[in-house]
């Protein structure tokens, strides 16, 4: 019987071979184990919540009505036992804390962005007005007037007054006999 068994079929009734993996401890390499952290993804900093006086501080801080880092500090902390210039003092180490200062930026990135945006719109909104009072008023000059408009916008600049000065420099001596000149032109013309 051993000679009808086919020799597929015992190949196919073998467990498969180990996987070798290797695994490279970082102690044994020539570095100093420096080439395996650099391979291996670092992982981000944890960013450490904020206490809820901090959170405080910190909506201060956006909110901001002109105030100073010491009443933002005033706002979110008791300080009834605190000297000013100790308030100052912790309000500036507060405001210097990273998770506080990343956040504020953060605000101040998304008020930029927001306000850009904003400017965008209205721009847009302005031109699209412009264009379709160029090829739709009524008048002949409410069309003249949107592309005179649509003209003077920058970037089209078609109607921008320049001021070309031609002559060479003159001294202060020469420019007041030329102002003088005038003057008594103008005020003898007049009188």
């Amino acid at each position: 019987m051993d000679d009808e068994t086919p020799e597929n079929d015992t190949i196919q009734n073998q467990p498969d071979p180990p996987k070798l993996t290797v695994i490279d401890g970082g102690a044994a390499a020539s570095d100093g184990g420096k080439t395996a952290d650099r391979d291996r993804p670092q992982p981000k900093p944890k960013r450490r919540k904020l206490t809820a006086k901090q959170e405080r501080f910190l909506a201060a801080l956006i909110r901001n009505d002109g105030g100073t880092l010491s009443d933002c500090y005033r706002e979110a902390y008791d300080t009834s036992r605190m000297s000013n210039a100790a308030i100052h003092n912790e309000a500036s180490l507060l405001a210097g804390h990273h998770e506080v200062a990343r956040r504020l930026q953060l605000n101040r990135a998304s008020i930029e962005r927001s306000s850009q945006s904003s400017a965008l719109s209205r721009r847009r909104f302005v031109l699209e007005g412009l264009e379709r009072e160029s090829t739709e008023a009524a008048s002949d000059s409410a069309r003249v007037a949107a592309l005179i408009a649509l003209g003077k916008t920058q970037g089209v600049d078609l109607f921008t007054d320049r001021v070309e000065q031609v002559g060479a420099d003159l001294s202060p001596d020469e420019v007041r006999a030329e102002l003088e000149q005038r003057l008594s032109a103008l005020l003898g013309s007049t009188g």
